[in-house]
């Protein structure tokens, strides 16, 4: 004889949770928040993920009294269970951030300021070197299995940070602040090798425009410009390789830091 299993409200305050917290990892982080991911297989990766992890957080954490405290409670336990996600993934967001900030550099070294694309992610103009570079993050990232790790760290959390037991400590924003202020250093050093070499050329294109003034160096140095930027971006493709590997294997050590700063309020 078929029986429906008994549900008691402290296992569906146990996935509710459960479901809040990985939530927020599945819509901010990389390839999964990507917006031609369908939003139902977002939903469905988020109610698979749940049901994948619930056994095992339901077994070792008891559910908050949620009902009990009415609907500010249950407000506040969202909120602190989605912070979870979204901080992780707020770091990754960054670094991908600083990838394209140094696209933008590049391209607007090598005359590509008025080449824009529209990316999917932000839905706004950046420039094709800037897409490009995200687009070589973006594969860097599935190759060394990032979208992994931030399974592997959502599973974790649970044991780090109880169910409603995030909170915003000062290790936690000052993890958060750095990842956010790197923008800028990291795209200085991820577009030198391009700048330095496009500004080396410009410096010898205004010699020669002193030196021979029958030339029109406006016609030879554009075709210059990105010839030269280009295979300056091809010559340091290996070397932005080992540090977007580099940034993910920090990242990923920075995320557990994260979730243990985050979980001793």
């Amino acid at each position: 004889m078929f029986t429906v299993p008994l549900i008691t409200v402290s296992q569906v305050e146990i996935f509710f949770l459960v479901l809040m917290r990985i939530g927020g990892m599945v819509f901010m982080v990389p390839i999964f928040n990507d917006k031609a991911v369908p939003l139902l297989l977002k939903t469905g990766i988020t109610l698979l993920l749940a049901m994948i992890m619930y056994p095992f957080v339901s077994a070792h954490q008891a559910p908050p009294p949620l009902l009990a405290g009415g609907l500010p409670a249950v407000l506040v336990a969202v909120v602190r269970e989605m912070g979870v996600g979204i901080s992780v993934g707020f770091m990754a967001a960054m670094l991908l951030a600083a990838v394209q900030t140094a696209g933008q550099f590049m391209g607007f070294q090598m005359g590509f300021s008025i080449v824009n694309v529209i990316d999917p992610v932000s839905s706004v103009q950046v420039s094709i070197i800037a897409q490009f570079q995200y687009l070589v993050a973006l594969l860097v990232f599935l190759a060394v299995g990032a979208h992994r790790w931030f399974i592997r760290a959502m599973y974790d959390s649970f044991s780090l940070i109880p169910l409603a037991g995030f909170h915003l400590t000062d290790d936690l924003l000052q993890v958060l602040y750095r990842y956010s202020s790197n923008i800028f250093v990291i795209a200085v050093k991820l577009g030198a090798p391009l700048m330095v070499a496009l500004l080396l050329c410009n410096v010898i294109l205004g010699i020669l425009a002193r030196t021979v003034p029958q030339m029109n160096i406006f016609i030879v140095g554009y075709p210059l410009q990105i010839g030269l930027g280009l295979l300056v971006l091809a010559f340091s493709m290996p070397y932005m390789l080992a540090v977007f590997r580099g940034m993910y294997f920090d990242l990923f050590r920075d995320v557990f830091w994260l979730l243990q700063a985050s979980g001793s309020g």
